[in-house]
């Protein structure tokens, strides 16, 4: 049974790092850590910052920003680190976590295991992250899990992901012809079978096949494989679009469109930040004539409804 901490200092960062690493390679958790009794209603806040820079973060994450005992953050941008030095005096980037040519999820144990680990001394504590905190993030999912057998209790708040900007960049709706989006590698590994009437995103084209972190140009041959894959949904000459997201706001999103069969022409230009927006090559005809006659008729909609 677990047992309640008089005395944080029993708590090691090393033993929450060891509970981190176990989930994540495992999926168990054993422990006997728990937070201590005289906690806030909410110890662990994960936040989103938005993608540009300052300019995207809500009213409702300033407010938990300023409320905080500690917050972590994950991001380089211009004006990130004094902006949130004003919203609280103890806030520490986690970004110095990645190591060049080492598996990010080193990085994600330790910074899981540092926010935690903080958590277990005071509260409220905050993670900040670029963009959605759920949305290509890792060490969100692994803090909630432990989280939840630790007692921390955790509130995840939402911000301005990089799906939302691509769909104003593109003038994509997804309530048209719906949306399938993959991880690069992940669509690689699991032969993912792609849906040529319906439009793709593919996402960290530039950071396809490694797991390890890395700052280098890619070569061509990078992205035969991904290239090789596209071309038993499409035709090698249906034109895409890759897109980063400007982080600054006076500043234009990062565009390049070519044809399917060029990608590798453009490896040099497709860093780990860059989405690959393939448009459908087909048209799907609508199949139920009969549903089509029922969606404008008052007596189907009468039928399908109850009166208050």
């Amino acid at each position: 049974m677990a047992r309640h901490l008089k005395n944080s200092d029993d708590i090691t960062y090393e033993k929450v790092l060891e509970l981190v690493t176990s989930l994540s390679e495992s999926g168990y958790l054993g422990t006997d850590i728990t937070k201590p009794e005289e906690s806030h209603e909410i110890d662990l806040y994960i936040v989103g910052l938005g993608i540009v820079n300052v300019d995207q973060i809500t009213k409702e994450t300033e407010y938990i920003l300023k409320k905080s005992k500690k917050v972590y953050y994950v991001e380089n941008g211009i004006g990130v680190d004094e902006y949130l030095q004003s919203m609280c005096d103890n806030a520490v980037n986690l970004v110095s976590e990645y190591e060049v040519n080492q598996d990010r999820m080193n990085a994600y144990r330790a910074m899981a295991a540092k926010v935690i680990f903080a958590a277990l001394q005071e509260s409220p504590i905050t993670l900040a992250l670029y963009g959605h905190p759920t949305v290509f993030a890792y060490p969100p999912f692994l803090i909630r899990e432990i989280c939840s057998h630790l007692e921390i209790k955790v509130k995840v708040l939402p911000g301005v992901s990089a799906f939302d900007t691509i769909c104003s960049e593109l003038m994509i709706d997804p309530g048209i012809n719906g949306m399938q989006m993959y991880e690069a590698t992940e669509l690689l590994m699991r032969k993912r079978v792609l849906q040529n009437d319906v439009p793709a995103l593919i996402w960290q084209i530039g950071a396809i096949e490694t797991a390890l972190y890395s700052h280098l140009l890619s070569k061509p041959e990078r992205f035969e494989g991904l290239k090789k894959y596209l071309l038993k949904f499409y035709p090698e000459n249906h034109m895409v679009h890759s897109i980063f997201c400007s982080n600054y706001f006076m500043m234009p999103s990062t565009i390049h469109s070519f044809k399917i069969s060029e990608i590798g022409d453009y490896a040099h230009l497709l860093h780990s930040g860059h989405t690959l927006y393939v448009p459908p090559s087909e048209y799907k005809e609508v199949v139920d004539e009969y549903l089509v006659e029922k969606i404008l008729a008052p007596e189907h909609l009468k039928s399908i409804t109850k009166e208050k």
